[in-house]
């Protein structure tokens, strides 16, 4: 699983994915976006297939609901647009659950919850800092990179802006390429994809920092990862959730995030959704 990193280029749409037994004559298909370059969320095989815990997780999902879905990869920066003017359902893939999200559009309950975390070469003198007032120094007048219209982003914006250089990318993949070319000095992202660098062999030079950062410290940055929809998609909205209760209480959830994680980041049951 944490193998190659997948490379994406531009939008590649997928064949319609069958991942539900025999649906119903005149079923509706949920049309799924998602971005197939942020591991372990989502990633491309060599094949063109997606794959990924937000994957594995939705198709379980589409099972449940007795649903045919259609996967469809797109880059981040255009999926919010593309699910607004109508083009996708549900969008899955690691996406932080926000205030400011949830302003225009809907979250399902939450099913899993990671920190951000810097990440920069090994030889960097960036680790070993306790506390994000000794990262934040450290980092002063340092060139960072950090994904376009992630929470990561936001972070940098809200508390970085002004002390270091902020470099802007599309995608994950990206990101790490220049972090390893020693492009830049340190970059910003959730744990996760950094995970997945530093298992590779290519990232062995590549250390997580700490601290961790989370919504205990800044509550901006979510409650965890959600589906993302547009708020009239009432119907769908309770069929999901009412999927990912009976996937928690079973544990498929928690089975899911250990085989692409490595360890748990499954969220308990939403007690006002799942009941009690």
């Amino acid at each position: 699983m944490f193998g190659k990193l997948a490379k994406l280029s531009g939008i590649i749409s997928l064949c319609a994915l069958l991942v539900a037994p025999a649906a119903a004559e005149g079923q509706v298909e949920v049309r799924i976006g998602t971005d197939g370059g942020y591991l372990p969320w989502t990633s491309m095989t060599p094949e063109g297939e997606l794959t990924g815990f937000d994957i594995e997780l939705a198709k379980l999902v589409c099972e449940r609901m007795e649903r045919t879905c259609r996967f469809t990869a797109q880059p981040w920066e255009g999926q919010i647009p593309a699910l607004e003017q109508g083009k996708y359902d549900i969008l899955v893939g690691g996406i932080s659950i926000t205030p400011e999200r949830q302003k225009r559009l809907a979250f399902t309950q939450s099913y899993g919850n990671l920190p951000i975390n810097f990440a920069a070469a090994k030889s960097s003198g960036l680790n070993g800092k306790s506390t994000w007032p000794e990262l934040k120094a450290a980092l002063a007048g340092k060139t960072i990179g950090v994904q376009s219209g992630t929470q990561s982003q936001k972070f940098m914006d809200n508390e970085l802006k002004s002390e270091v250089t902020i470099r802007l990318y599309d995608n994950q993949d990206s990101l790490n390429l220049d972090l390893l070319a020693g492009r830049i000095d340190a970059a910003l992202a959730g744990r996760s994809p950094w995970i997945a660098l530093t298992r590779t062999p290519q990232g062995e030079p590549i250390e997580i920092l700490s601290p961790n950062l989370d919504f205990q410290q800044f509550n901006y940055l979510g409650v965890g990862v959600g589906g993302l929809m547009r708020k009239d998609g009432h119907e769908l909205r309770k069929a999901w959730d009412e999927a990912l209760c009976k996937l928690k209480v079973e544990g498929e959830v928690k089975r899911i995030s250990e085989k692409w994680f490595g360890f748990d980041i499954s969220v308990k049951p939403d007690p006002i959704i799942c009941g009690a």
